[in-house]
């Protein structure tokens, strides 16, 4: 039944017993009530866009709650201009509905949103990630990612290229395609991928060249002059010392925890999550590590076994720490050199290829079924304790020479 809504019948209106959603239309305006429920009371408007037909489904907008328009007057000239609108041709409703996604789809927004997706897949270089996107993409952050071109993300790969860092441009675009693509799949906020139609740069013969020469091993002097330089009493000096006894990749000596140490069995147990395989990885603890870990004082701010001695969290700023071991070593070389010169030295000692991978972390399926037994483990701890054996050779004939 309508009837002409005033002040008084608003005022007084209420909830039958036991309902929980009641509307009182109004005689004067189509399609304009009062819509009352448990949680209040809302002025809405109920409509059919132009040209739906009758069959349509009819809708019904929120047009604004009792406490914010108080007077039945007011609430019935937002019905009336709705009307208008609608008459003209627009769709209320569906202009709310784009103007809600064009604000989820803000860059910006969706960099904050994507990083909880990484946090909930616990992606082990989740920070990383997000600062390398946020940083690269910072000209368009406020921009609705359905208005970005393919072209303009192309354009900040071209930018780093040309500054020489072709490394970071590669790292660069996978990132922003695996954003992208998770923008169409998860976010469905974009019908493509803008990066589809736009293919990774052709190697060149000087690019397939260049990348066999990147890296080396150290030599045995250069090692034990890194060893030296990497001083005990500090936690950087520790850490690449625990590198080159361990052979990790950089996030994984930086993240590990004293959580991860098993001391009865004495070995540090990486989770599958703390690992790019996405597999457990198993570090035998030497003499000669368990030597460096006494060295190593807890910090009360975090349970890391080697963290930033300025904020007690994860160490940064790997470029200055690298170039100042490289001054004080004489030697020129990179964090992952160290990865290179563990997995070269096994290899000089004599031990089996599957079981240097395996130290490495390069845990395969087959592998795996080979060596997930207990002396599996143990040629492990054979193959750390040799290598560890070999710098502590290394470092005594190092210190004699001087």
């Amino acid at each position: 039944m309508k009837q002409k809504l005033t002040d008084a019948l608003v005022a007084r209106a209420a909830l039958p017993s036991g309902a929980i959603d009641m509307v009182l239309w109004d005689s004067d305006v189509s399609g304009f009530g009062l819509r009352i429920r448990p949680a209040g009371k809302t002025w809405i408007l109920a409509y059919r866009p132009v040209g739906a037909g009758r069959r349509a489904c009819t809708k019904k907008m929120k047009l604004a709650t009792l406490g914010a328009v108080a007077k039945v007057s007011a609430a019935r000239t937002l019905a009336q201009v709705e009307l208008g609108r609608i008459a003209s041709g627009a769709d209320p409703l569906a202009v709310r509905a784009q103007s809600r996604i064009r604000e989820k789809a803000r860059l910006v927004d969706l960099l904050d949103r994507y990083d909880r997706h990484l946090e909930r897949r616990q992606y082990v270089n989740r920070k990383d990630v997000l600062v390398m996107l946020r940083s690269r993409m910072a000209p368009l952050l406020n921009r609705d990612v359905s208005t970005i071109t393919g072209a303009e993300f192309a354009k900040i790969t071209d930018a780093i290229r040309e500054k020489g860092l072709h490394g970071a441009a590669a790292h660069f675009r996978t990132l922003c395609r695996a954003f992208l693509t998770w923008c169409v799949a998860d976010a469905k906020v974009l019908p493509v991928n803008p990066l589809a139609g736009h293919r990774k740069e052709r190697a060149t013969r000087a690019d397939r060249l260049a990348k066999a020469e990147k890296g080396r091993a150290l030599s045995n002097a250069e090692l034990a002059k890194v060893w030296a330089a990497a001083r005990l009493d500090s936690t950087a000096g520790r850490l690449i010392r625990f590198y080159i006894l361990t052979g990790c990749r950089r996030g994984e000596g930086a993240g590990i925890t004293w959580t991860m140490l098993n001391t009865r069995a004495a070995v540090f147990e990486l989770p599958p999550v703390f690992v790019k395989q996405g597999r457990g990885h198993k570090v035998p603890v030497t003499p000669q590590l368990q030597s460096l870990l006494d060295h190593c004082h807890r910090d009360a701010r975090s349970d890391l076994v080697f963290p930033s001695a300025r904020t007690g969290s994860l160490m940064s700023g790997w470029t200055k720490l690298v170039a100042g071991l490289t001054k004080a070593s004489g030697v020129e070389f990179t964090l992952h050199d160290l990865r290179r010169t563990f997995r070269t030295g096994l290899s000089r000692l004599s031990i089996d290829v599957d079981t240097a991978e395996l130290a490495l972390g390069h845990a395969r399926a087959d592998l795996e079924a080979i060596y997930n037994r207990d002396t599996g483990t143990d040629r492990l701890r054979a193959a750390f304790t040799a290598w560890a054996d070999h710098v502590s050779r290394l470092i005594a004939e190092h210190e004699s020479s001087k």
